[in-house]
Parts: structure tokens; C-alpha cells; sequence
């Protein structure tokens, strides 16, 4: 049996390294293919992206002047003056809104029947409604129970009491009394 020399005559079989070349080629031309159109449509996006871009900051650089301008002419309004306006319009508003049957039914509720009155004077106040009480008690003990019972009514609120006289120091032998008191209306009680 004789052994091939295959030193002097060698047997290349190159089939596989262009069957290899040919594949490299083909996916080479597909990735670059591929690679181009993601460059294009990239770059028309970016252009897109760029266009916006500048049309928001056209639009923000507008608003800012607009702002801008806003503010200096908010800057120019008298604040404070019209602060006091509108605390004036309120207690005037307030003043409207007062309900005379309103208190006195409510002053009713909270009254003993040895207590009268004499005279009531609201005054409208930023704070609310102030109520000066004069009156007199035929007892200690009924000016202290209304006392007791227009701190426990949510119409009223931190009843003091100004000046108190005895029967003996006053020309109506009762108990003369002057008071200030808050009052509120129906809806601002119930809250």
C-alpha cells in the first residue's frame, strides 16, 4: 500500500472559505444597508427634533416677554390700597348682609327672664360682627347665666363684661351691666 504524498501535491479544498467570503459579504451588505436607512430616518428625526426644538424656544422666549410685560404692570398696582378697599367693601358688605331679626332672635335664646336690655350696638369689623350689650339683672346669678349661656351658643363668642353695678350703686336698684360680645350669623356658626 502505498501512502499518498500529499506535501508534493497538496489538496486544497478553498469551497468552504468562499462559501464563508460570500456569507461575510452578503450580511456585510445587509448590516451597511441596514446602518444607511437607520442614518437617514435618524437624521430626518433629528432634523424633525431640531425644528421643534427651535419653535419651543421661539414660543418660550414669547412667553417670557409676555410675562415679563405682565408683571410690571401687575408691579405698577396699588396693593395695599387695594387691600384697604376690599376690607372697607367687606364690613360694608358685612353691614348689608346684617340680619336685626337674625340677632334678636338669637340674643332671645340666650336671655334669662330676669335679664333686660337696654341697648344693643353692633359694629361690622373685618373680625366679624361686635355686639356692645347694656342691660340689667334683677340677679347676680341671671347676668352670670347668660354669660354661661352665650359662651355655650355657637352664635356668640368671648362675651367680657365691661362694667357691672351693684342694686345699691345703681338708679335702677338691679344689676346694671355693660358688655361686648362676637356674633355670628347662621352659616358662619355652623362651620
Amino acid at each position: 500500500m502505498t501512502v499518498p504524498n500529499l506535501a508534493s501535491r497538496p489538496f486544497m479544498n478553498t469551497r468552504p472559505v468562499w462559501w464563508l467570503t460570500a456569507v461575510a459579504g452578503v450580511l456585510a451588505m445587509l448590516l451597511l444597508a441596514i446602518d444607511v436607512h437607520l442614518y437617514y430616518s435618524g437624521s430626518r428625526k433629528l432634523d424633525e427634533l431640531l425644528n421643534q426644538r427651535s419653535r419651543l424656544v421661539a414660543q418660550q422666549a414669547e412667553l417670557d416677554q409676555r410675562v415679563r410685560r405682565d408683571v410690571s404692570s401687575l408691579s405698577k398696582v396699588p396693593w395695599r390700597a387695594l387691600d384697604a378697599r376690599v376690607v372697607r367693601l367687606n364690613a360694608i358688605l358685612g353691614g348689608h348682609a346684617f340680619s336685626w331679626l337674625k340677632l334678636l332672635d338669637d340674643l332671645g335664646r340666650v336671655l334669662p327672664r330676669q335679664v333686660r336690655l337696654f341697648q344693643v350696638s353692633p359694629a361690622v369689623t373685618p373680625d366679624g360682627v361686635r355686639l356692645t350689650i347694656r342691660g340689667t339683672a334683677r340677679t347676680r346669678m341671671a347676668m352670670i347665666k347668660m354669660l354661661e349661656n352665650m359662651i355655650a351658643d355657637p352664635h356668640f363668642f368671648n362675651p367680657l363684661p365691661r362694667s357691672e353695678s351693684t342694686p345699691e350703686a345703681s338708679k335702677s336698684a338691679e344689676y346694671e351691666f355693660r358688655l361686648r360680645v362676637g356674633y355670628r350669623s347662621g352659616q358662619e356658626a355652623a362651620q
